[in-house]
């Protein structure tokens, strides 16, 4: 599945979309963050979580414009079939994130009997425990 994904969408696009992730789940965190500064009333905290909002929007910014040329220059004959073929490894990163994100929702017990099965599956693969050994989320 990883492997036909990232073929497909090519390392440029998957690297895009990997950041817009990660940028998104930042992004969630410092809005928490805000909310909670607010609440409390923390004027200090408040006014640096909103400069780490304009910076990050700023550093993202700058990101989409250096993926979007890298985009362009991937279109060419040559570096067209690199970019597909380093895309498999983009696809399987992101079927590694989504078995660590799985697993940890499994872990919390946030997803019920069918985490219960998640856990059970963990322990009995070789390959996701190995994964499961280097999920910093849990």
């Amino acid at each position: 599945m990883g492997i036909r994904f990232g073929f497909k969408i090519g390392l440029t696009k998957g690297l895009s979309h990997l950041i817009a992730l990660v940028v998104t789940v930042i992004s969630l965190a410092l809005i928490l963050m805000l909310m909670a500064s607010i609440h409390a009333g923390k004027s200090r905290n408040t006014v640096i979580t909103v400069i780490l909002i304009v910076l990050l929007g700023t550093i993202y910014g700058v990101v989409k414009v250096v993926l979007k040329s890298a985009r362009k220059a991937s279109e060419l004959p040559i570096l067209h079939l690199a970019d597909k073929l380093a895309g498999i490894i983009v696809g399987l990163l992101w079927v590694a994130i989504v078995y660590m994100v799985m697993i940890t929702l499994s872990y919390r017990g946030w997803l019920g009997s069918f985490g219960e099965m998640v856990v059970k599956d963990v322990e009995e693969n070789v390959i996701l425990s190995l994964i499961n050994s280097y999920n910093k989320l849990i």
